[in-house]
């Protein structure tokens, strides 16, 4: 992985005058050369520090257009393993020659991401991914996690929230993701479950071709994030946006698992419409009961229920100083939040996430004494990248009718032991 703590000294310093020149309001031609250094250097780390410019790269943050421009290439990286690498990474991990492995295998990887990388590949007639882990990339994040571990217990000391049990639910969720194994066997389960939808696509896993560092799937065509963004066909751009929300708040509010890593390198967007979900290796199950809760608490907003939300904030366990606590502040950060679900039409732009940025800045009247559990960290993660992706598009819709669609069936945990358990809403609340 290289010199790690010089390229963080390196990162961290363009990232310092990034956050100077916008302060001066120094917005010009010097911010492609920081934003060219910047990417390359999280590219070249991979690991925590891309992921991190991953998300930065597609969140409405106020960094200056070029340096963001930058930073998207950090969706499908630059800076690769070498072939030789490749190679013996392949051979060791599945046991076989590479040639006896694949009928064709392109050298050159189609994308360079922070764990791993991807190269077209063809097993029989077949056209396959094949996604190969970086050497060291799980001991790059136990030491990236034991930095921040370090201080995140003092961090918290101000608030309500419970730094170590976050750093430690981060650490969880990263040791699965370098299971390729385990990604695997998450990524069939939601394949069976959207096998019937015809907007949908989850590439059929080759478990032949599997290992804990090698991951292979079948192969899908399509446009990426970039270009459907400059598509002049506002109709498709709109029905690609309700197959995204839909997929999502399917995932979470009615299989109670979500694929939590949202950024725009993990759609392939097929010419027929449909969209194609890769990457399952940052999946968050979630425990039936915080999901009832949190259908609760969106029931209560459509209704305008008052003493509803407060039962269903406090039974999801967001409330860390329930004295202290402003319930009605929060109910205008979960309106906000839940906005595009709860209005007959509604048009993504920045105003929405600045409007985000502000309710939930510094100056919140909950900043002491919200609590975030572990598992809130990624369906905010979901819910603010989401919205953030649909305000890149530029698209608009109507996702009131899916919402109440999703909140009549019962919760169906995909991903438990025991196909076919149910969870259901003792107190559905009516329309």
């Amino acid at each position: 992985m290289g010199d790690r703590p010089s390229k963080l000294r390196v990162a961290w310093t363009a990232g310092r005058l990034a956050g100077r020149r916008l302060l001066r309001r120094e917005v010009g031609s010097a911010d492609l050369a920081l934003g060219e250094q910047l990417t390359g250097q999280l590219d070249r780390m991979k690991g925590l520090a891309m992921k991190v410019g991953q998300i930065v790269s597609y969140m409405d943050v106020p960094l200056p257009e070029a340096v963001q421009q930058q930073l998207a290439r950090l969706q499908t990286g630059q800076h690769a393993m070498p072939e030789p690498e490749v190679r013996a990474a392949i051979e060791a991990a599945l046991g076989r020659p590479l040639d006896e492995l694949f009928d064709a295998f392109e050298p050159t990887p189609v994308a360079a991401a922070s764990i791993g990388q991807v190269h077209r590949a063809r097993v029989g007639e077949r056209a396959v991914a094949v996604k190969v882990q970086y050497p060291e990339v799980e001991r790059s994040f136990a030491d990236d996690l034991g930095s921040i571990g370090r201080f995140a217990s003092l961090a918290s000391l101000a608030s309500a929230v419970d730094g170590s049990a976050i750093v430690e639910e981060l650490g969880a969720r990263l040791a699965e993701e370098c299971d390729y194994q385990r990604e695997a066997t998450t990524q069939h389960a939601f394949a069976r479950a959207f096998a019937d939808d015809p907007e949908v696509v989850v590439p059929e896993v080759v478990p032949s071709r599997c290992a804990p560092t090698v991951l292979t799937t079948t192969w899908v065509d399509g446009d990426d994030f970039e270009t459907l963004c400059h598509d002049p066909d506002d109709a498709r751009r709109n029905a690609v946006a309700r197959t995204l929300v839909r997929f999502s708040y399917r995932c979470l509010l009615e299989l109670a698992a979500i694929q939590a890593d949202p950024h725009p390198g993990n759609y392939v967007f097929v010419p027929d419409g449909t969209v194609a979900f890769l990457d399952f290796g940052c999946v968050r199950r979630l425990e039936p009961a915080f999901v009832l809760s949190l259908r609760r608490m969106i029931t209560a907003l459509r209704d305008r229920d008052d003493a509803g939300f407060r039962e269903a904030v406090l039974a999801m366990g967001v409330v860390g100083r329930p004295r202290k606590f402003d319930y009605e502040h929060f109910g205008r950060v979960m309106e906000h939040l839940h906005r595009p679900l709860l209005r007959p039409s509604f048009r993504f732009g920045p105003e929405f996430m600045h409007e985000g940025l502000a309710l939930n800045g510094p100056g919140s009247p909950n900043a002491r004494t919200l609590a975030i559990p572990p598992a809130y960290v990624w369906v905010m993660r979901l819910q603010w990248g989401l919205w953030s992706i649909l305000g890149r598009l530029r698209a608009q819709g109507s996702f009131d009718g899916l919402l109440d669609d999703l909140l009549s069936r019962p919760v169906r945990p995909m991903l438990e032991a025991e196909p076919g358990a149910e969870a259901r809403d003792p107190t559905p609340a009516p329309r």
